[in-house]
């Protein structure tokens, strides 16, 4: 339990957008009509549901890694907390995309749709993160 607690404090919301990206990438390698078929329709102009899927799966990964790798040095450097802020820096990129598409979807429809704030919230949860990996890994 101890070793458990250890990867999991103070890092939980990492760990369920982690899963959620791989889980939501496994879907869409899976059935790629999941984008086209939903409210992210519009991202579908911008990038194709496969490539899609591949970061989402690529992106997750590597962040799998950094939390695993999170307190433990390779040749002297603890490069966890460098790879969780890269990580959170592009999941912020990826989830303004699909916030961004709810926006475009909310105009045309006359009123926002409910998934906007919650979007918004975790580019702000991952811009967070990143800042603090940053400003934690500098005193350290």
């Amino acid at each position: 339990m101890r070793l458990l607690n250890y990867y999991l404090e103070g890092r939980r919301f990492e760990w369920l957008i982690t899963v959620a990206m791989l889980w939501l990438a496994a879907a869409m390698f899976v059935s790629p009509q999941i984008l086209r078929e939903s409210a992210f329709q519009w991202i579908t102009l911008i990038m194709s549901p496969w490539f899609t899927a591949c970061c989402l799966f690529a992106i997750g990964w590597v962040r799998l890694v950094g939390l695993l790798l999170n307190g433990h040095q390779v040749r002297g450097r603890r490069v966890g907390p460098m790879i969780r802020a890269v990580t959170a820096a592009a999941c912020a990129v990826m989830w303004v995309q699909f916030d961004l598409a709810l926006v475009q979807i909310s105009i045309s429809q006359g009123f926002m749709s409910p998934g906007v704030p919650f979007w918004s919230m975790f580019v702000l949860g991952e811009l967070d993160v990143a800042y603090r990996v940053v400003a934690n890994g500098r005193t350290a």
